[in-house]
């Protein structure tokens, strides 16, 4: 272990647990007897991963659910980021905001389907707006706290040198609240992400999301699998992409 480079050391860790703790178990109850239709052969559900590859499947729906998530997430941040600073600001606006923050924030993507089905219909806002809503209550909340956070002598101080209130901000709000920011965004795009599956519910003819609920009503479990590991692949890489960008922007 001690030749091995440290920057390859968690990706080989990693590696270890996911054949202890995945590929193990699962080799085991297959070799218990387990049946197909619960539990494929790992072999098999390669050979499925390859052929939704091969024919064309697997990529075009992985991109339609990116596109979505990506679009929500970005929105969540979008809004949630904006009005969390201002009710962080604004103690008063916070107050008078925060029973409907904390009624609305309990309620979970799932149960709002109905709804955008009956508001949006079949269009791609429905999905969207499912999407939105898992990702905006993880921003605003962490925002608004941040905010709170922010020494107010550091704010007083800046105001004493004559600084304006969009100085301050820029200078000193920004960079304060930055990393609580970006760990937020993580949590937050990992939220969007797993929503998918409930976005594509509604009434949904593409995505990951629907291949998965598609299999499972064919009872074709291998397919569902290779969705799932999809999912885990794209969700694991977005995760090491925002861990990259706050090393590089937080000091």
């Amino acid at each position: 272990m001690s030749r091995i480079p440290k920057s390859w050391r968690p990706f080989l860790i990693g590696l270890v647990g996911i054949l202890v703790f995945l590929v193990l178990p699962w080799i085991v109850a297959i070799q218990m007897g387990v049946r197909q239709v619960i539990l494929p052969p790992i072999p098999s559900v390669i050979q499925t991963a390859w052929e939704l590859i091969s024919t064309n499947v697997l990529l075009p729906a992985m991109l339609v659910s990116l596109g979505r998530v990506n679009l929500g997430f970005l929105l969540a941040v979008a809004t949630g980021v904006p009005l969390g600073i201002v009710l962080g600001r604004h103690p008063k606006m916070f107050v008078a905001a925060e029973p409907i923050i904390e009624s609305f924030r309990f309620v979970v993507p799932f149960a709002w389907i109905p709804l955008a089905i009956l508001w949006f219909g079949t269009s791609e806002a429905g999905k969207i707006f499912i999407i939105w809503y898992a990702g905006f209550f993880v921003m605003l909340l962490p925002t608004i706290f941040a905010v709170h956070a922010v020494s107010t002598d550091l704010v007083k101080a800046a105001r004493t040198l004559g600084a304006s209130e969009y100085q301050i901000f820029r200078k000193v709000i920004l960079p304060a609240i930055t990393p609580e920011l970006l760990v937020a965004m993580r949590i937050a795009f990992a939220m969007c992400w797993i929503s998918i599956l409930a976005a594509e519910l509604v009434a949904s003819r593409s995505g990951l999301g629907y291949m998965m609920a598609d299999a499972r009503e064919l009872l074709r479990t291998d397919i569902v699998l290779v969705g799932m590991i999809a999912i885990g692949m794209i969700g694991a890489f977005y995760n090491w992409l925002f861990g990259l960008l706050a090393r590089r922007l937080v000091h």
